[in-house]
């Protein structure tokens, strides 16, 4: 048994150990007829055999690991069982004397040994955290007797109790990260974090047992360095000190949902980066006025929701060229609206419950804006023009004084899901947004055409009859509770009549004929009126003897022989009988049954169809052709409105290639219609009919990034991009990747980041897209499993690469944009047919090598130290995202604090190692098992480097 047998007979039992490990977890690549030295993920000391290092993060491992693991391992200097499903004891670590990095953290362990942390004296690193299966337990005493070379220690999560050391700094004198989040902790003692010089990091958040407690005051007097402040929901009490003079490193101030009573003017007021300052919720605030943020020109996101604030906004927003979110909800604020929000690159914007007033037309100038909550307010004036806000998802008017006609504009946004005036009428059960082109102010019962009410402002009719509507019918009109008739008829409306219809008690007439509606007909009760005639496939309940008349479809049998009526007339009833025959009558394989469910069961994905015809009227009969590939033809054209519109139509599939390309069909629609970012390609429709595919997307007119940064592209396109504008369209990359993978309403992997997916509109605002190979999962999912590997050669994270089932996560994505990253640095391509595998490891040493010598060459480097610093920080951040282990990588909200911070705040980070896909194809299960989830642990963390617990 090689290694295993050797050891045993120096009687240390560590081969017997090992044995006992692989039969518990069974980890990939581990085997009794193996030396346990080429185990995937351990690592062993050459000249002596003994073990040092075991790797077995993000395995999805299951079970409880043996007793013993301390004192058979005696000379193990790393280990790592992050991302995991280990239960039971957390395995002890007593007196592993060499144990540097300890990462136990997201696992299910339910107890913790007595003495666990006992004798640890060289440990620099551990990471606990998202165990939330814990007993509580109080803070290990262990550690602060013995571990005094820790400097960061993650405990959130954990049900962590009592009182903190009185005196960290004592025990822990190089702590630098210190993040015990989400806990039940009782008690601060005073002076407990005197003299941290190293501090860059603190978290307390959610520890709501806190009794009232002050800020931290002894911070002021040695914390210089402190970057990341995290005390939410921790009971804070009385007035802050002013933080920028004596922490102007800031970078995150998150104190919300506190009792706060007082904040000095100029608290914020000299630091250059900061990006997140979050103070919602302290109510008990004294009235303070809007905080001078003049300096903070890299703010992202700012919170001062319900911390009474009072009088105007400044003009200060075009000092903020970064700032994505704005919240002032819930506060005392006056005046009209400040212009510079009109040139601000805001996304979210609440404004609501204050006393704002004039009128809201810089609206029509946030071109940016998705969600904008105005209500209760006293704004006035008309409805402001937001064509360009293409982007806009959300918003919500009622309770000001506006006035007028909602214009065509609004109602053509492609994206616009909810709006509210007065009453909440459309945001209750969704009308579709056309509707707005007949709205008459903003009362509902006046004005609104096709709104009929009595004495008392109930709703008693809505008559939406031949409006062309497309859709389904929402189940939502069931909110309407004093709803008497309910018109639908002569619409173009597909999928079936909601049964909630049924519970309203005062309906007396349903009409919904001359539709497209299928399933089964709901009963409704004798007293109603239901009307259905011309839907060819609604279903007679199969005890069909309800109360409610049940009129036979006519649009099949109008003009036809009384002979041929009666045949027809039998097929139809053998159809209605059998659903799957239907099914089989109409749509001709199981993908188009697939595509067709997908479609039905998104309302705003019917909208977005086109037949045909209508794509083919739409492209001047594919007369303006823009490009060609495997996927098929892209065609440029400009609609009636003037919007410029590519059309990618699919090439035609046959055979075994049917439902894969179906599939992946599916997963474009499915995945880009849940999308609207300014970072990601505009969505505006699609074409699936027998054999004909094809996807609508706006005209991005510069192109794609790859022929931006391809050493073979022309000198003027080139110089298009200077390193200043490489940075925004990296930020802004980034950006698009943090919303799918946090912001959608489900989590969106996409697979394939590559400069080829990524589109440059006329002012270079990057465009996520091509999401063929996307992965739709939820949020609560953090490892995915595929069948076959997705994505592009040279660009596929390591995990992708496994034998069978690969398992992937967003860090997939982020190895992905690192590898795009160093294309944009090597200003070439990174790998293809020319561009052997050595190539593209050696442009990567190389710049490696140059970074830790500081001797980047001029080719590099500009004429600008800003500049110079920002080539620099983009190097370092790529390295990050394609470290091989996924949990070395940052997450991608990391990413962009990085890139967005100072570059001083950015560890160096360890030598990526390399692994070599020879030649496999992408849509193969077989793909070679290279071992992927091996790390070269002894680089993997470094003093002052960023945990990559800290990436999760």
């Amino acid at each position: 048994m090689g290694c295993v047998e050797s050891i045993d007979g120096d009687g240390d039992g560590e081969g017997a150990y090992m044995l006992k490990l692989m039969n518990a977890l069974k980890p990939p690549g581990w085997s009794n007829t193996t030396d346990m030295c080429e185990w995937r993920g351990v690592t062993c000391n050459h000249p002596s055999g003994r073990i040092e290092k075991i790797d077995l993060g993000l395995l999805s491992l299951t079970g409880t690991v043996p007793a013993g693991l301390n004192d058979s391992l005696s000379q193990l200097t790393f280990l790592a069982l992050s991302y995991n499903n280990l239960s039971g004891p957390v395995p002890s670590l007593a007196n592993l004397s060499f144990l540097q990095v300890a990462y136990l953290d997201n696992n299910n362990f339910t107890t913790i040994p007595h003495g666990c942390f006992h004798g640890l004296t060289t440990l620099h690193s551990l990471s606990l955290n998202n165990n939330r299966n814990l007993p509580p337990w109080n803070f290990p005493t262990d550690l602060t007797a013995h571990s005094s070379q820790l400097y960061y220690l993650d405990l959130s999560s954990t049900n962590l109790m009592g009182s903190l050391p009185p005196n960290i700094s004592h025990s822990f004198p190089v702590m630098s990260r210190l993040y015990l989040s989400n806990n039940n902790l009782s008690s601060i003692p005073e002076g407990c974090f005197h003299n941290l010089t190293s501090l860059y990091g603190l978290s307390l958040a959610n520890n709501t047992n806190l009794p009232p407690w002050t800020f931290p005051l002894h911070l002021t007097n040695s914390s210089f360095r402190l970057g990341i402040l995290y005390l939410e929901a921790t009971n804070l009490m009385g007035s802050l000190p002013n933080l920028s003079h004596f922490f102007p490193n800031l970078i995150i101030v998150a104190l919300s949902n506190n009792n706060l009573t007082s904040i000095p003017q100029s608290c914020f007021q000299g630091l250059p980066g900061l990006l997140r300052l979050n103070l919602g919720n302290n109510t008990n605030l004294a009235p303070w006025t809007f905080p001078n943020l003049t300096h903070s020109t890299q703010l992202k996101e700012l919170n001062l929701a319900a911390t009474n604030l009072v009088d105007s906004l400044p003009e200060i927003f075009g000092s903020l060229p970064s700032l994505q979110t704005v919240l002032l909800s819930n506060n005392h604020l006056t005046g009209v609206l400040p212009k510079s929000f009109g040139g601000s690159k805001v996304v979210t914007l609440y404004l609501n419950h204050n006393r704002f007033s004039g009128t809201i037309d810089i609206l029509s100038s946030m071109v940016d804006l998705s969600e904008a909550w105005l209500q209760r307010n006293s704004f006035e004036g008309p409805i402001p023009d937001l064509s360009r806000s293409t982007a806009l998802l959300d918003l919500q008017l009622d309770h000001n004084q506006l006035t007028g006609v909602v214009s065509d504009s609004l109602a053509a946004l492609p994206s616009l899901q909810s709006i509210s005036l007065d009453n909440n009428f459309l945001q209750e059960f969704k009308y579709p947004i056309l509707l707005a082109r007949s709205w008459g102010g903003n009362n509902t019962c006046q004005n609104w055409s096709f709104i009929a009410c009595d004495e008392k402002n109930k709703i008693r009719m809505v008559n939406l009859s031949n409006l062309k509507l497309t859709g389904t019918i929402s189940p939502a009109f069931a909110n309407l509770t004093d709803l008497r008739k309910l018109y639908l008829d002569g619409n173009n409306l597909t999928g079936e009549i909601p049964e909630r219809l049924t519970r309203l008690p005062e309906l007396e007439v349903v009409n919904v004929s001359n539709n497209h509606l299928d399933g089964n007909i709901p009963k409704f009760s004798r007293k109603v009126n239901f009307i259905a005639t011309g839907n060819d496939f609604l279903v007679l309940p199969s005890n069909g003897s309800d109360h409610t008349p049940r009129p036979i479809p006519t649009a099949l049998i109008t003009g036809l022989s009384a002979a041929s009526v009666g045949l027809l007339v039998i097929c139809v009833v053998v159809i209605y009988k059998s659903k799957r025959l239907r099914k089989i009558m109409f749509k001709k394989t199981i993908v188009d049954r697939n595509v067709e469910d997908l479609i039905q069961s998104d309302g705003f994905m019917v909208q977005k169809r086109y037949s045909f015809s209508q794509v083919k009227k739409m492209t001047n009969s594919f007369s303006e052709k823009l490009g060609q590939g495997g996927f098929g033809v892209v065609y440029k054209r400009s609609l009636s409105d003037g919007r410029q519109v590519a059309v990618k139509i699919l090439k035609d599939v046959k055979g075994n290639e049917v439902e894969f390309n179906g599939k992946e069909f599916i997963n474009e629609v499915a995945s880009i219609n849940r999308t609207s970012h300014v970072n990601i390609v505009p969505f505006l429709g699609f074409c699936y009919e027998t054999n004909k595919r094809a996807l609508i997307y706006e005209f991005m007119p510069n192109g794609s990034l790859d022929k931006f940064i391809d050493e073979k592209a022309s000198f003027s396109a080139v110089c298009k991009l200077d390193w200043s504008r490489l940075y925004q369209i990296i930020i802004g990359i980034a950006q698009g990747l943090e919303y799918l993978h946090w912001g959608c309403s489900t989590k969106i992997l996409h697979l394939d980041i590559k400069p080829q997916n990524i589109l440059l509109d006329v002012d270079f605002c990057p465009k996520i897209a091509d999401f063929g190979l996307a992965k739709i999962c939820t949020k609560k999912e953090s490892i995915v499993s595929l069948q076959y590997a997705r994505g592009t050669v040279g660009y596929i994270a390591p995990e992708v690469y496994n034998h069978g089932v690969s398992r992937v996560s967003h860090k997939s994505d982020v190895y992905s944009y690192g590898k795009l990253i160093l294309e944009v640095i090597g200003g070439k391509e990174n790998y293809n047919d020319k561009d052997t595998h050595t190539s593209e490891i050696y442009f990567t040493d190389w710049i490696y090598k140059e970074l830790e010598q500081d001797t980047l060459p001029t080719k590099c480097l500009t004429n600008t130290e800003n500049e110079n610093d920002l080539v620099k920080k983009i190097i370092l951040v790529s390295i990050w995202c394609i470290q091989k282990n996924p949990s070395n990588r940052p997450s991608i909200k990391r990413v962009i604090e990085m890139l967005e911070g100072p570059l001083d705040s950015i560890p160096f980070p360890p030598k990526p190692m390399w692994y070599s896909p020879q030649g496999s194809k992408l849509q193969s299960p077989d793909i070679a098992d290279d071992n992927t989830h091996e790390t070269d642990s002894s680089t993997s963390v470094q003093n002052d480097s960023i945990n990559p617990n800290e990436f999760a």
